[in-house]
Order: C-alpha cells, then sequence, then structure tokens
C-alpha cells in the first residue's frame, strides 16, 4: 500500500510540474507575442501550484517595471511600479541572500525614483548602487546587477549641479561614478550577453557622449541583427536605428 500511495504521490508531483512548465512556456511565448498582461497572468497561474519559485517573482516584478515604462499616464506607471515592488518584496521575503533579490530591489527603486521627493531620490539612488553591489558580491556573473551597476554610473555622472547639491545636503555625496566606468561595465555586460539590446543601447549612448561615435555605429550595427524577444527589446532596437541614424 505505501509503494502505491509513493507511486500516486510521485505521478501527482510529475503531473503538476508539467503542468507549471506548460504555463511556463505559454508565459514566454506571450512576451514574444508583446501579450505582457497575459504573460503576467501565466505566471501568476504557475505561482499558484508554486509560490516561492523566484524566477517567476523575478520575471513578475521585471514585467511589471516593463509595463511601467511604457504606460503613457503617470497614475499608471505608479500603479504598475507598486505591483511590481509588490512582487520584488516577495521574492526579498523568500531570500534576501541571493543575488535575484538583491538586483530586483535595485529595480524597484529605481522606478520609485520617478515619483519621490528630493530626499527620497537621493536615498534610493545610493541605495541603488548598495544592491547592485551586494548582488555582483554574491553573483559576479549576474549580468542585470551588472547593467544596473553601469546604468548608475552613466545617470548619476551626468547629474546636473543642482541634483549633485541636493545629493551631497542630504547625504554627503554619493560614492564616486565616472561615464568612463560606466561604459567599462556596459562592455563587460555586453561580452556575457551580446544580445542584450537595452545595454547595447546604452552604451553606444555612453560612447557617443564621449566622443567614440564610431564605436558607437559599429555596436549599433550589431544592434539590428539581435532577434527582439520582448517589448522592452523592440522599444530600444527602434530607438538604437534612431541614434544609427543620426550618427551616420
Amino acid at each position: 500500500m505505501r509503494m502505491f500511495l509513493f507511486i500516486i504521490s510521485t505521478i501527482s508531483i510529475s503531473l503538476a510540474f508539467s503542468q507549471d512548465l506548460s504555463l511556463l512556456e505559454e508565459a514566454r511565448s506571450l512576451e514574444r507575442q508583446f501579450k505582457n498582461e497575459e504573460a503576467i497572468k501565466k505566471y501568476m497561474d504557475a505561482l499558484k501550484s508554486n509560490p516561492g519559485d523566484p524566477k517567476i517573482l523575478l520575471r513578475i516584478t521585471e514585467l511589471y517595471c516593463m509595463m511601467g515604462n511604457e504606460a503613457d499616464k503617470d497614475e499608471s506607471k505608479i500603479q504598475l511600479y507598486q505591483l511590481a515592488i509588490t512582487y520584488a518584496d516577495k521574492l526579498w521575503m523568500l531570500d534576501s541572500t541571493t543575488a535575484d533579490a538583491h538586483y530586483a530591489k535595485a529595480l524597484v527603486l529605481g522606478r520609485q525614483i520617478t515619483y519621490s521627493s528630493v530626499k527620497e531620490k537621493a536615498f534610493f539612488t545610493k541605495k541603488i548602487k548598495e544592491e547592485a553591489d551586494k548582488a555582483i558580491k554574491t553573483d559576479p556573473g549576474h549580468v542585470k546587477a551588472l547593467y544596473t551597476l553601469a546604468k548608475w554610473n552613466d545617470e548619476v555622472a551626468s547629474l546636473n549641479p543642482a541634483a549633485k547639491a541636493a545629493l551631497k545636503m542630504f547625504f554627503g555625496g554619493l560614492p564616486s561614478a565616472s561615464i568612463e566606468e560606466a561604459i567599462r561595465l556596459y562592455q563587460e555586460v555586453r561580452k556575457m550577453s551580446p544580445a542584450f539590446i537595452l545595454n547595447n543601447y546604452d552604451l553606444a549612448l555612453a560612447l557617443k557622449k564621449t566622443g567614440k561615435s564610431d564605436q558607437a555605429i559599429a555596436i549599433l550595427n550589431a544592434q539590428m541583427k539581435h532577434p527582439v524577444k520582448t517589448t522592452e527589446d523592440q522599444v530600444y532596437k527602434n530607438l538604437s536605428k534612431q541614434l544609427l541614424t543620426s550618427l551616420q
């Protein structure tokens, strides 16, 4: 009898695992069709049988951030970013020591900046670097955390004097940031993930800022050959094409 029950249990687990895989495949397929809202529903269906799956929690967080970026109205952006924060927090509560948890925290902090007070912006800017650094310390090859740190250097180095003065007033300044370090990190990410369209676009922009238009053009020409897998990819591939045209 015990063996029979074990077999039944094993079959049930296998069926549930197979069903989860099917849901994940459907979700990824919907993403490729630029149907992010429907993809999220599929990911949530998969979570019902495995509520502690960190990869699903992370992807839902990323998709809500992506949808927030694409929303036209500020109210919609804020609602979507708040949902992203909810799932990033779930991932954090699951295990706050993982690289993905630190990366997700940095990701949603970056979205919170868009609708925060000056003092909060300064705090979040500092925390983004801390979380990205922790993610990279945990996993030196975490591509998206490396990209996040590259973007942090890029944006902080490009702050206007008034913004830098505000950061100094609230926190005595920030850790050093430079466009050169941003380019180094963007290039490192590109070596690890050549088809990371957003990273390639930001790298090309950074190279343009530093007068290296020939290198930017080479990266953008290569960018045109990469397949589009998400709505974010489509947006930044279009922007890459526009940037390439302006540089030629």
